[in-house]
């Protein structure tokens, strides 16, 4: 598994089930959990109740926030108004509501992490090693490829990404995606750096919680302040990466045809739709 269990949850809503996935997202999780540690029944049980609050509270506050945000989107989109400040502004937004998502469930986790016994953190973190080692044998293989390799690989992801929101590229757009493409820079060797440097804090966090009245404030802190541990190259890659995008998306919704817009449009009317539901269905 390549997922975090804390974005599961926005991870999911992205799915052409979102209504099933979202209501069958506790069963979902916990199959998910078992790839990493077996709970007990008591340990299953506070899970499943921390879940239920959870839940409630992203039903009944976030699901409003999302919706929200994705009719600003769309009438900046019937506007024409997205400029690359905009469509920068409506990503960072994105990235703020996984950030209250996981402030919202860090405390519960630190509670959990807290009642794990020696066995479950040694089976968790040895699963978390091994996922490392698969994620740098990935990134080996991608920089034992020649640069134009890497560039036609960075190419289609690009590609395939844009085109499952608007469909079909014309020539036009596949030229302004490759005009940009070169100038994005990878940070997954970086991304990985970060990734052990977060898990090794949090392994020796844990391994000595008996002895740490404050455990439950310190893990919370390092849940929810992971910047501390992304290097100063890595933000700032990051960043420009970022600003790179929205450039990149501003000057090809300048090309979309009438088909496009109106496919475009309606995936935001199916997600808008979607969390409508939800926030009414429980």
């Amino acid at each position: 598994m390549k997922k975090g269990l804390l974005i599961a949850i926005i991870i999911f809503l992205s799915g052409c089930s979102t209504k099933f996935t979202y209501n069958n997202l506790d069963w979902l999780i916990h199959w998910y959990i078992d790839d990493y540690v077996s709970l007990s029944d008591n340990q299953e049980a506070l899970f499943d109740e921390y879940f239920a609050d959870w839940q409630s509270w992203h039903r009944s506050e976030e699901l409003g926030k999302y919706i929200s945000h994705l009719k600003s989107l769309k009438t900046d989109l019937q506007g024409e108004k997205l400029s690359a400040a905009r469509i920068e502004r409506h990503l960072l937004d994105s990235r703020e509501h996984w950030e209250r998502l996981r402030d919202r469930v860090s405390p519960e986790l630190a509670d959990m992490a807290e009642k794990l016994t020696d066995d479950q953190v040694t089976a968790l973190f040895d699963e978390l090693s091994e996922e490392n080692e698969e994620i740098r044998e990935s990134l080996e293989e991608f920089n034992q490829q020649s640069p134009a390799e890497q560039a036609e690989e960075r190419l289609d992801d690009i590609e395939e990404g844009v085109s499952e929101f608007i469909g079909r590229l014309n020539a036009s757009q596949k030229a302004i995606i490759k005009g940009y493409a070169g100038q994005f820079t990878s940070t997954r060797a970086l991304w990985l750096t970060y990734r052990q440097d977060f898990q090794q804090a949090a392994r020796k966090m844990i391994d000595t919680r008996a002895a740490n009245p404050q455990f439950n404030q310190d893990f919370v802190a390092l849940m929810t302040h992971p910047d501390e541990f992304r290097s100063d190259a890595f933000l700032e890659l990051r960043n420009d990466n970022t600003q790179i995008y929205a450039k990149m998306a501003e000057e090809l919704l300048y090309t979309l045809d009438k088909k496009q817009k109106r496919k475009l449009i309606s995936k935001i009317d199916d997600m808008i739709e979607d969390f409508e539901y939800l926030m009414s269905n429980d």
